[in-house]
């Protein structure tokens, strides 16, 4: 039947599919295999053979009467490990003052004359044998250091390590918890932080990888730092009462003390300069049987307990950008022509060469109007049932003037649809070219502290509504042309003192990576930096595909390339939200002069959304997981995610498929309130519209 379908829409379709599929599948990156595979380990004190007490009666550890830290080292036999665990310490003794106290759990082996022969322990014996959990708290209650050092027998420290962990909490105040960096004997990466899954698994974040990866090498919030090198005051411990011994005699006591912690608002830190190499599991790995038959049984206590918040934890958030320009205002009939909307130039695409797939016409929606409350329902509708948790409108304001207002205008004065969103302010000059550059202006942006101030004050009724979105309780901002405002910082200055006086808390800025961005967004006072392909980061398709349309002056790109490139590249040290895109053609805007990425399909999408959406579960710190989408509804620049006559809900079904187990599992608004809670608790194109 291949000859008489091969020619058919379908058929190609379905062809695409496949090789993007097969594309995809084959991908490997062979520098980073290569890198792995090249890891030198680190140098290490060998386990003796023999003559452990003999030798261990020379080794003298730091000793203080009055320490600033109390190492806690639970042991049960494998009288090596712990004799190297020491000599590690006493080979690289911290800065600060410590106390070391060894709580022997009835060994059996040459532990005891180990301990009694070393020299600045205080060493602590149980018969019979307690647990690793009872051990802690036994050693806890007699501490005398400021702070407590939980460490396993089964690792040695490298330089820095613990001092490292002291520098968090004097830098980040509200630590409550901060990890170290661990590495197994072989080099590899073993933990640099855990994410705890909602199905009870602790996720060891870079397992096997590079620890010399900069990814790798950033302080930054996590779920859960594993216990076997942890640093937390003995107040806080003791406030919680030490270990729940409902765990006893292990497994899961340090998961539900980290969510413990956070629960009463502190902070679970991991500390990349504090690296700790681990053996991982060495005596419980003698007793597989045991040790999952504990794990199962405290899994499903520490399920029962903490479900609602591993939900919580476990979740990453869409936002799609929305375009309004789906309706008719007086100022674009004057412009353009009356009646003009976004589909006016949608509908009067033309193919620029063979296969070039213009113009793109929507399927469910229609040609839609936002003047429609059923529109807007049925947007949010469609959007919630794939997974996305909220719209990005842009925003036009220029000095007190807005235009394309009217479907925010609604959504807020009728309370429907009852779907997150937050603003775009498109702050550049309206013209009468369609890439966002200023020529032949039509509206001009006029930015100065006054009209800061007017603009902050107009949007508080929007900041205000339940269902704006809140990163870590506050409301999220997005500027898009950061450089066009004459003092950035004093502008975030100005909002922030403006919503601080009003009662509407702090404010979360960010600003859009768009034309050439790359600065730190902390230097002018904004918190983070959104991405935005497909700017700076394009790949051109070479060749340029021979033009049926002479008069074409614009630029075709490889989506596949593109994407892998933003996949790729570097991330900054400061906060980055990734963006994913699911396809670009802007020929119904530029018909001669568009820029048109050739390749995309849903498969390559939801590979590139997936990657994003992964990274970030794994490097976003807890209430900051959240993944933009360029765009829901860009149709002139072939740009959306809304059903099209060609793939119907392929890029829809791809979002879904991207998000995987990650999609939010409760209603989105109360997802959001529960965050609140937790958080009190413890290559061109302008954004504006037509320009």
């Amino acid at each position: 039947m291949s000859p008489l379908i091969e020619g058919t829409a379908s058929y190609r379709h379905w062809r695409e599919e496949q090789q993007a599929k097969d594309d995809v599948e084959v991908d490997v990156d062979l520098d980073r295999e290569e890198r792995i595979s090249t890891i030198t380990p680190p140098q290490m004190f060998p386990v003796p053979d023999a003559g452990l007490v003999e030798a261990a009666a020379g080794l003298v550890l730091p000793f203080a009467e009055d320490p600033e830290v109390t190492i806690l080292m639970p042991v049960h036999n494998q009288a090596g490990f712990t004799f190297c665990c020491l000599q590690s310490i006493a080979a690289v003794p911290p800065r600060a003052s410590i106390e070391i106290i060894v709580i022997d759990d009835a060994s059996t082996d040459e532990t005891p004359e180990l301990l009694r022969s070393v020299s600045g322990i205080r060493y602590l014996r149980n018969d019979p044998n307690r647990g690793f959990l009872l051990s802690c708290n036994r050693g806890a209650a007699l501490a005398r250091g400021r702070y407590l050092l939980l460490l396993n027998n089964d690792t040695q420290v490298q330089a820095g390590w613990l001092d490292a962990l002291l520098d968090v909490f004097k830098e980040e105040p509200g630590t409550g918890i901060a990890g170290s960096k661990l590495i197994y004997p072989s080099g590899h990466l073993q933990e640099a932080g855990a994410a705890l899954k909602r199905d009870g698994r602790v996720e060891l974040i870079g397992l096997n990888q590079d620890p010399a990866e900069p990814i790798y090498n950033r302080r930054r919030r996590v779920d859960h730092c594993s216990g076997a090198s942890i640093l937390i005051e003995k107040s806080l411990f003791d406030r919680l009462e030490g270990f729940d011994e409902v765990y006893a005699p292990a497994y899961y006591e340090d998961c539900d003390l980290s969510l413990r912690v956070q629960s009463l608002g502190y902070d679970v830190v991991y500390e990349p300069k504090s690296v700790v190499v681990h053996h991982l599991s060495v005596s419980t790995n003698a007793r597989p049987t045991e040790k999952m038959a504990r794990i199962a049984a405290n899994s499903a206590i520490f399920l029962d307990r903490w479900q609602a918040t591993l939900d919580e934890l476990d979740a990453v958030r869409l936002i799609a950008f929305f375009l309004p320009q789906f309706h008719p205002i007086p100022e674009n009939d004057r412009w353009w022509g009356k009646g003009f909307t976004e589909w006016t130039n949608v509908t009067r695409a033309r193919p620029n060469f063979a296969g070039h797939q213009q113009p793109q016409l929507p399927a469910d929606l229609g040609f839609y109007d936002l003047r429609l409350a059923e529109t807007r329902q049925a947007q949010a509708d469609l959007a919630r049932d794939y997974g996305i948790h909220g719209f990005c409108y842009y925003y036009y304001w220029f000095g007190g003037k807005r235009l394309l207002n009217r479907p925010l205008d609604e959504i807020l004065a009728s309370g429907q649809p009852d779907f997150p969103f937050c603003i775009c302010w498109a702050n550049e000059s309206w013209s009468r070219r369609w890439d966002g550059r200023e020529s032949d202006i039509l509206m001009a942006q006029q930015h100065s502290e006054p009209d800061d101030l007017a603009f902050i004050r107009h949007l508080q009724p929007l900041l205000r509504d339940r269902r704006y979105i809140r990163i870590n309780g506050r409301p999220l901002i997005l500027i898009y042309r950061i450089e066009l405002f004459p003092d950035p910082a004093r502008t975030a200055e100005v909002w922030r003192e403006y919503c601080a006086r009003a009662g509407l808390g702090e404010l979360f800025l960010a600003c859009v990576q768009s034309f050439g961005l790359t600065a730190d967004p902390r230097d002018f006072g904004f918190d983070a930096v959104v991405e935005f392909p497909p700017h700076d980061l394009s790949v051109p398709v070479d060749p340029q595909p021979p033009m049926d349309n002479p008069d074409f002056t614009g630029r075709v790109y490889d989506y596949r390339a593109t994407a892998e490139r933003f996949m790729q590249r570097p991330l900054p040290e400061h906060r980055f939200f990734r963006t994913a895109m699911p396809s670009w053609d802007n020929t119904a805007r530029r018909q001669d002069a568009g820029t048109i990425f050739l390749g995309s399909t849903p498969r390559l999408y939801e590979h590139w959304l997936s990657t994003l959406v992964e990274q970030s579960r794994q490097l976003n710190s807890p209430g900051e997981r959240f993944v933009f989408v360029n765009a829901w509804n860009e149709w002139a620049e072939g740009n959306h995610l809304e059903p099209d006559l060609r793939y119907g809900h392929g890029y829809l079904d791809a979002t879904r498929a991207a998000l995987g187990g990650l999609i939010p599992l409760r209603p989105a608004l109360t997802r959001e309130t529960a965050v609140t809670e937790v958080s009190a608790r413890s290559t061109s194109s302008g954004r504006v519209g037509a320009c």
